[in-house]
């Protein structure tokens, strides 16, 4: 079974400060502020059918479509701060809004720390991702709903945050003290042995340690998260300490899962969003074989 999620808003009224940053909640945390009237909730989808089929009660159907854009015939990059203000705004997401996050029954699983990502790149901070997803959620038997929400819409003043690199960035940073890069692909696409259309690849950016996005999880089949020391450990295995760390993947979507869990770990982390699908278009080089 696929890793699944969806995504949820809940207005708190908290004062974000120094200390925030994403958390992972429980179906059981969800289920006790479900009734709460500042909570939002926003289901990840590719196909609305996914939404009609069963969502959190109050849900509001997001189309991933809606929070990509494509740039430099690269077809999943963030679009301009103003047009997902709008998207977010539309959903009932306003500044005082914890966002928590799923996707949907269609095995998008990486959509919802994309989502994540949008609102970090917004400068919005309070924002989870909900463990074990909406079939944990199905799998114990809590209420689901298909009917429609139509939101009053919210507002989002914060400032966008500098949370993305493009290859001129990667490459003059790449080797430098103080940076490591994270590969966020398959071990075909990572050794460059990839014969795959979708997946294609040489090989990797010189210096980049692998880590996939489904090593977060204590169990695939039901979406659980690692626990966050576990997942910090993950990051300290392939970095020092005090790096910034850069993830990528083929095109800043399975990039954006590792990016959410340095984020988790309270790393300093970028993601190059245009990825190794951008660094190939421009012939530039990489690395094959297992070693960074």
């Amino acid at each position: 079974m696929k890793i699944r999620f969806a995504l949820v808003a809940v207005t708190t009224g908290l004062q974000l400060g120094a200390q925030d940053r994403p958390t992972i909640v429980s179906t059981d945390w969800l289920a006790q502020h479900l009734n709460d009237p500042g909570v939002v909730v926003l289901h990840m989808v590719r196909d609305s059918t996914d939404y009609r089929m069963g969502h959190v009660p109050g849900a509001r159907e997001v189309q991933y479509s809606s929070i990509i854009t494509t740039r430099d015939s690269i077809g999943a990059e963030l679009p301009p701060p103003d047009q997902l203000r709008q998207v977010f705004e539309r959903l009932g997401v306003s500044d005082n809004s914890h966002v928590v996050i799923y996707s949907g029954m269609t095995g998008i699983a990486p959509a919802a720390s994309r989502a994540f990502l949008s609102l970090d790149y917004l400068g919005h901070r309070n924002v989870s991702l909900l463990s074990g997803g909406i079939v944990r959620w199905k799998a114990e038997k809590r209420p689901v709903s298909t009917d429609a929400v139509a939101p009053t819409p919210g507002h989002l003043s914060a400032a966008s945050r500098d949370v993305v690199v493009d290859a001129n960035w990667v490459m003059a940073h790449t080797g430098r003290k103080g940076f490591a890069l994270i590969d966020t692909r398959t071990d075909p696409e990572y050794l460059g042995t990839s014969t795959s259309s979708r997946l294609p690849s040489e090989g990797h950016i010189a210096g980049a340690r692998q880590l996939q996005w489904e090593q977060l999880f204590a169990n695939s089949d039901s979406a659980l998260f690692l626990d966050p020391a576990a997942i910090a450990r993950l990051y300290a295995g392939r970095s020092a300490p005090g790096d910034t760390l850069v993830t990528y993947c083929l095109v800043g979507y399975r990039g954006s899962m590792t990016y959410f869990g340095a984020r988790l770990a309270g790393l300093p982390v970028k993601l190059y969003d245009g990825s190794y699908q951008d660094w190939a278009r421009r012939k530039l080089p990489v690395t094959k074989g297992a070693l960074p």
